[in-house]
């Protein structure tokens, strides 16, 4: 599970350490990532069967080689993990799992494909803020699942062995007790995230994390940002524009060719090696070749590789969850200015 950033940066050799090539985003990661599995995000067996469905589908080796502390602890049988092999509609899932599991491969596959009567079902087994902890839950699993893949920490020497249990790596000692209090007029702290509060603020200090530390100009994650709204869709991410990229240098004309033909187009040749990490993030993560690696470190070096590609495991997840849960309005502006999160 040696990634290839490893031959230049030799503490980058696994999932750990590639994200700690940013030190404040593994911190906050971890944060969140621990939060999700609070019981009052989800049945723990039900947030760790989604976590190893999705691994599966993106043959993520290091993630199928480990399980969770708290679902080994709550009686998740290896039994019932050997059948995810088979799918969401196996007989072994109860109704609530099932259902989970259906909606935990549509987020990968094919997020605009949940139905309305597919997500009154999942609110009537998890109520209304177990589907927003799923889709939050799952945001993440898809994004860092990609993560590894695309920077190749994600296979195992022994694959075949037993599953290590694993501790979560903690709190944020930074983060305070209690949730603070959310801007109404934020259109994140506005949406249905607000029913899982504790998640909410970690994440927003996930995600002003990765805007306001760093290494990567703020122009570039722009790019990376709203090439995966084009992908997946979001038609709320598509008209968020951050102001600080703005101030930069990205402006309307340049935002334009974030399209299909940018290859040809007068982006800069780094806003290009960004459009194809993205590309490969979001299409096939396992079709990255010598050329775009040597590209993205000759362009942003091993830890902006790292902060673009957590970048978009974010971008992507999020948009996803907005596009998957159907809560962006038919009525949108086509632009919608905003400042540049902040932790």
């Amino acid at each position: 599970m040696t990634s290839w950033l490893s031959r230049t940066t030799p503490d980058a050799v696994d999932f750990p350490g590639t994200l700690g090539l940013f030190p404040a985003l593994r911190t906050s990661y971890g944060d969140y990532f621990t939060r999700l599995w609070e019981p009052q995000v989800l049945p723990v067996a039900i947030t760790e069967l989604c976590r190893l469905r999705i691994a599966q589908l993106h043959e993520c080796e290091s993630e199928l080689a480990v399980r969770t502390l708290p679902a080994v602890t709550a009686g998740l049988s290896e039994a019932k993990v050997a059948r995810l092999e088979h799918g969401s509609g196996d007989g072994a899932f109860d109704v609530a799992e099932s259902a989970a599991l259906q909606y935990a491969e549509q987020f990968v596959m094919a997020p605009g494909s949940v139905t309305d009567a597919e997500r009154r079902a999942l609110t009537e087994l998890l109520g209304e803020a177990g589907l927003v902890g799923l889709a939050m839950a799952c945001a993440v699993f898809d994004g860092f699942a990609r993560h590894q893949v695309v920077l190749g920490t994600h296979t195992v020497a022994d694959a075949g062995a037993e599953p290590r249990v694993a501790d979560l790596p903690g709190l944020d000692p930074a983060a305070p007790a209690t949730p603070p209090p959310t801007d109404p007029t934020d259109p994140i702290a506005a949406s249905p995230f607000a029913l899982q509060p504790d998640l909410l603020a970690s994440f927003l200090r996930l995600y002003g994390t990765l805007w306001s530390g760093g290494s990567v100009d703020h122009p570039s994650k722009e790019v990376a940002r709203l090439r995966n709204a084009r992908v997946t869709d979001c038609r709320f991410c598509r008209a968020v524009r951050y102001d600080q990229a703005r101030q930069a240098g990205l402006t309307e004309d340049l935002v334009a060719l974030i399209d299909d033909g940018f290859e040809a187009s007068d982006l800069e040749e780094r806003h290009k090696v960004v459009i194809r990490l993205a590309d490969v993030f979001l299409g096939n993560p396992h079709g990255v070749t010598d050329d775009l690696r040597a590209d993205l470190l000759d362009a942003y070096g091993p830890a902006g590789t790292v902060e673009l590609t957590a970048g978009l495991a974010l971008f992507m997840g999020f948009s996803k969850i907005a596009v998957s849960l159907g809560t962006i309005p038919d009525n949108l502006p086509a632009q919608i200015p905003l400042p540049t999160p902040t932790r």
